[in-house]
């Protein structure tokens, strides 16, 4: 991330979003981390909820209120809201893969969290 809370994401992951998904991400925070859903996600969460929409009327509200949506310059690069760029003082953050999308972490706080697999 940059001086000016542009965090770079690499074209690897913006070629692997389908072509509506390469508008943006939409940020979420969580306690822990950021979570960053393409739109595609988020419609297939949202339409999932939707069987039963007042089922979780405190968590919609936090989750949905807390989201925000940040496209991508020409460049492949979304700004950080303040109080998002502000979890990661050194400017410095994993992009972690989620299958169909992606987590933002400190990357001390990634690795302490992460077990490495075994087969």
């Amino acid at each position: 991330m940059d001086k000016k809370n542009r965090l770079l994401v690499p074209s690897e992951i913006r070629d692997a979003l389908s072509v509506e998904d390469r508008a943006g991400l939409f940020l979420i925070p969580t306690s822990k981390f950021v979570l960053a859903w393409p739109r595609s996600f988020l419609d297939a969460y949202t339409d999932q909820q939707g069987a039963n929409p007042f089922g979780n009327l405190e968590f919609n509200r936090s989750f949905y209120s807390q989201m925000i949506f940040r496209g991508f310059d020409r460049t492949g690069r979304i700004v950080l809201p303040g109080e998002i760029a502000a979890r990661f003082p050194k400017g410095e953050l994993a992009i972690v893969g989620g299958g169909r999308y992606l987590e933002l972490w400190d990357p001390t706080e990634f690795q302490a969290r992460v077990t490495p697999l075994e087969f």
